[in-house]
């Protein structure tokens, strides 16, 4: 004779920040819900909701339920009385099935329900087809279907049911599902749990009508009525209950849905624990483990990820009399019981892979996938299974009915963050070398302190002390490692501060220190030689004028010795031209006679005493220059330009008086060519100015530059006396004056 099978619910609400309801089958925990204060479920829960925006690409709608998380409703879940056709679409057309942008708008207001729990960043999945679940019968208002629940699979209790439901007042437009719980009622109890759904549907409308926008129209019920109306069966020998108002809630739910079973209903009374008595707590720590322990000496290694939950059926120390193939064999059939019964204690969901250990026999195979669907019948969520393959995988899915425990009971590791693992002291260490070499390498930072784990702080200093010295030598910085001891191992923290920038009077200064020192001094013994020359006066020497004949630059800085024994920068620079048709007509040849012709005594007129003329220069490769006005020479190898005396002190007193005249000083511009030192220059005027002259212009003779093209002058400014001696003449070609030059040489 077989031994009764004990089996209880068990209700603790002893703290109430959580809610605990157990079924046990002989000690054996086989059901486990679990709520949290704060974190109830709203799946069931009916909201009036409204549209906050459209998306066509999802055929999808955001709704505003009044929660944090906007809800999320397909197209597929949207109940054709909310279907509000355009006025321009025609009537043919709206036979067809619609596009969401072409019945939803923004603003619409909505009756939905909770169709699954919000997850991670998911906001909740919402439907408009309103059902209301009861004990014996779920009612779909709106809904024209009808049926009988799958899990019903006996022909007779079928045939039973359908008769009832014939005999039954249901309302029209109201469909209905007869649920697995009807199974050997009467009719008049089916008739009693229908009536009170209809009633409960009018209480909603109403209500919904009275809130304006978004709120909770309907809550499903607590956890204790719900797990009594989904999970109570008449094989149930009692409901203990550790508080005195779960008690009584309990007790009425009894005495109006099921009056036959509510003297099962009981308080738990003992000092210990109800838990405890039933030696259930050591049961529910293992839900949380990733190993779980199968009676023959093998185990379960349970890992949910992302995308799937993999289940590894090891054998272990499992041994059969019949070699492998048994042990195999016996393993996975321990391992389908239980894989079904942590499903439902775990409430996992998804798409769900189970490796099982390979068998050879087919048989053996099909015996192990019926083991699983048949421990599978107790679960009240939707299950599909698949074959095992050739692979010894099984793959299949399961509805997600709630949050599963871990997601409920648990928080991500801070350590870790999830992930499960954690950096060694090594890989820390050698990570925050990393960044304080690639924030010192960009060469702004002055100093980098870095807070550590204790561990890590202790590596650092003791192991990585060459590195660190390295790195402060190499960029001049300085890193200072501190160790944390509220610090995780996984933590870093990294503070670095910049140099300080020069302010900008400091710069300055510095560089025109920088400058100051690479100028060179020029001493007054020398000034002094070469201011004399300046006093003589000048005439044209016929060699340097016809080298003065060379394009010069337009902008050109030129230095003079004044008075008072100084070099003197004057800018050599013209004019514009401004006449366009007088630049045509006036050719070099003209310009170099114009230049060089001398000028008679008394000519020169009081205004071009007093101001100085102003000539066009043009363009010219370096070489010696000779002008009306006291001039220097200029060579590519000298930074300082030495006057050219004239040799013959005729004219001495109207150049004397030229030098003496005021002179306008312009703007000083920056030269084109770089100068070289001056120290050339003063070694070259203490030679005897006439073997200085000769020097020069023998050089100049010997060695002719190739010339461009020359190009017609803009402008030139002549005094009254230089115009009227100073007839036009043709231009001579550059090979004449070549000859003239070797002729004078």
């Amino acid at each position: 004779m077989s031994t009764p099978v004990s089996k209880k619910m068990l209700i603790n609400v002893m703290h109430p920040e959580e809610t605990r309801v157990a079924i046990v089958h002989d000690g054996r925990l086989m059901e486990l819900n679990i709520e949290i204060s704060g974190k109830e479920q709203i799946k069931g829960n009916i909201y009036k909701g409204i549209v906050l925006r459209v998306e066509p690409g999802l055929q999808a709608a955001f709704v505003d339920i009044g929660r944090a998380k906007p809800g999320f409703l397909q197209i597929g879940e949207l109940h054709p009385d909310y279907f509000q056709w355009r006025d321009d679409l025609p009537e043919d057309q709206r036979k067809r099935f619609p596009r969401i942008q072409e019945v939803l708008h923004r603003g619409q207001e909505l009756l939905v329900q909770v169709e699954k729990d919000e997850r991670d960043n998911k906001g909740s999945a919402l439907t408009t087809y309103i059902s209301l679940p009861g004990r014996y019968m779920v009612t779909m208002p709106g809904s024209d279907s009808s049926g009988i629940s799958r899990k019903v699979e006996q022909e007779g209790a079928r045939k039973r049911l359908k008769e009832i439901v014939a005999g039954m007042n249901i309302p029209a437009g109201t469909g209905y599902i007869i649920r697995t719980e009807a199974v050997g009622r009467e009719p008049e109890e089916l008739q009693k749990d229908l009536d009170n759904l209809v009633e409960l549907y009018e209480s909603i409308k109403r209500h919904a009508s009275e809130i304006g926008g978004t709120g909770e129209v309907y809550r499903d019920s607590g956890l204790i009525i719900r797990t009594i109306r989904d999970y109570f069966s008449d094989d149930i020998d009692e409901v203990l209950v550790d508080s005195k108002d779960a008690y009584r809630e309990a007790k009425e739910f009894f005495h109006d849905a099921m009056p036959r079973f509510e003297k099962i209903v009981k308080l738990h009374k003992e000092k210990r624990p109800i838990f405890s008595r039933f030696q259930l707590e050591e049961q529910i720590d293992q839900i949380y483990e990733k190993r779980v322990a199968l009676p023959s000496g093998g185990s379960l290694i349970i890992e949910p990820t992302e995308a799937l939950v993999s289940i590894d059926v090891n054998s272990g120390k499992s041994s059969g009399e019949r070699g492998i193939e048994d042990t195999a064999f016996n393993t996975n059939r321990e391992a389908a019981e239980e894989v079904a019964r942590q499903l439902r204690l775990r409430d996992l969901g998804g798409l769900i892979v189970i490796d099982f250990i390979d068998m050879r026999e087919n048989k053996h195979n099909v015996e192990v996938e019926k083991t699983l669907k048949n421990a599978l019948k107790m679960d009240k969520a939707r299950v599909n299974v698949g074959r095992i393959s050739q692979f010894g995988m099984m793959e299949m899915s399961r509805q997600r009915i709630a949050k599963t425990l871990n997601d409920a009971i648990h928080l991500a590791c801070p350590h870790c963050e999830g992930r499960g693992k954690v950096k060694s002291v090594e890989a820390m260490a050698v990570s925050f070398l990393r960044k304080v070499h690639a924030a010192a390498a960009k060469g702004t930072v002055a100093e980098v302190h870095g807070g550590l784990p204790l561990e890590v702080a202790y590596y650092l200093l003791n192991r990585k002390k060459r590195e660190l010295t390295q790195i402060e030598n190499d960029y001049e910085i300085e890193v200072t490692v501190k160790g944390k001891t509220s610090f995780l191992l996984n933590q870093l923290e990294l503070e670095i501060v910049k140099r300080e920038k020069p302010h900008t009077e400091d710069v300055l200064k510095s560089k025109a220190e920088e400058q100051e020192a690479h100028k060179t001094v020029v001493p007054p013994d020398v000034v002094k030689s070469v201011a004399p020359v300046a006093e003589e006066g000048h005439t044209d020497v016929p060699g340097t004028a016809e080298g003065a004949k060379k394009r010069k630059r337009r902008r050109k800085k030129k230095k003079t010795v004044t008075e008072a024994g100084t070099v003197t920068e004057l800018t050599a620079g013209v004019e514009a031209a401004e006449q366009d048709n007088v630049a045509a007509d006036i050719k070099d040849e003209t310009e170099y006679e114009a230049e060089t012709a001398p000028a008679a005594d008394g000519e020169t007129s009081a205004e071009a005493a007093s101001k100085p003329k102003k000539r066009k220069r043009r363009r010219s490769r370096k070489g010696p220059k000779s002008t009306d006005e006291p001039t220097a020479v200029t060579g590519d190898s000298t930074a300082v330009e030495v006057e050219i005396a004239s040799a013959d002190l005729s004219d001495k007193s109207d150049v004397s008086d030229a030098a003496t005249a005021p002179e306008k000083p312009k703007r000083p511009k920056p030269a084109r060519t770089k100068k070289k030192p001056a120290v050339e220059a003063m070694e070259a005027v203490a030679v005897p100015v006439a073997e200085a002259i000769v020097e020069v212009v023998a050089e100049v003779v010997a060695k002719p530059r190739r010339r461009a093209a020359p190009k017609k002058v803009a402008t030139v400014e002549l005094t009254a006396g230089e115009a009227e001696t100073a007839p036009e003449k043709p231009k001579a070609a550059p090979r004449a004056r070549r000859k003239k030059k070797e002729e004078e040489s």
